[in-house]
């Protein structure tokens, strides 16, 4: 019994939530100078990508689950009449899982070491996963006015994602190791990103503008990792 009520007072939150940013989200004021209206495209937005890695030696190959999810809010600010054109401010949080085959393993009195498992059968899991506090900030196009909430758009823009939790997992036929303190990982990165689309439903790019490891380097050969990300995906925008 406790389980379906704390499953149904779940719902009931959900529904008000998304109840009270549908209505924040369909503001807009008529203003009586001619045809102009103001308005604003306030949103919520919910993301699901598939993340790559860039700036990797050619051995580096994906492994095991790989993609990301983002969620937040951002408020408009029309910047003409007509509210075609605005920019955007939001706030949100991301979880990205970066699986593959580069291998973090701890060291005494040093930073971890960084090293390229070349023989798939050495690897049951390893994934860099990172947790992050995203501010997205779009100059946005739309097709939209005071009255139609389906609409063609053209955000782009940039993101600051700032790292509040990282790990690395591997597991292995060696044994296994999660490492949480990773100095050679970036504090936060900058994103270039556009989202393009009609409605709900929107493709998104996001490109990572710096590496996520700092002077990093495998082991063996010494080549350098960088693993800049590039995450492609779709855009849920919720009015």
């Amino acid at each position: 019994m406790s389980s379906n009520y704390a499953f149904r007072k779940q719902i009931i939150n959900w529904s008000l939530l998304l109840f009270c940013g549908h209505t924040l989200a369909q503001e807009s004021v008529l203003i009586n100078s001619g045809a102009r209206e103001f308005y604003r495209e306030d949103q919520f937005y919910i993301a699901l990508s598939y993340d790559l890695l860039s700036e990797v030696p050619a051995s580096v190959a994906t492994r095991g689950l790989i993609g990301g999810f983002q969620f937040g809010f951002i408020r408009d600010w029309p910047i003409n009449g007509q509210g075609t054109w605005s920019v955007g401010t939001g706030i949100g949080l991301g979880y990205d899982r970066y699986g593959q085959n580069v291998v973090a393993q701890s060291s005494q009195g040093s930073d971890p070491i960084w090293t390229i498992e070349q023989s798939p059968s050495a690897i049951d899991n390893n994934s860099l996963q990172i947790t992050a506090l995203e501010v997205p900030l779009e100059l946005r196009w739309r097709t939209s006015d005071a009255r139609t909430y389906k609409f063609w758009r053209l955000y782009a823009g940039a993101k600051w994602s700032q790292h509040v939790a990282a790990r690395t997992v591997f597991t292995g036929q060696e044994g296994s190791e999660t490492l949480t303190d990773i100095p050679q990982l970036r504090k936060g990165i900058w994103y270039a990103t556009v989202a393009f689309g009609y409605g709900i439903f929107n493709a998104q790019l996001q490109w990572g503008l710096t590496p996520l490891l700092l002077e990093v380097q495998d082991s063996e050969t010494q080549q350098s990792i960088g693993l800049r990300p590039i995450k492609l995906g779709i855009m849920f925008y919720i009015l």
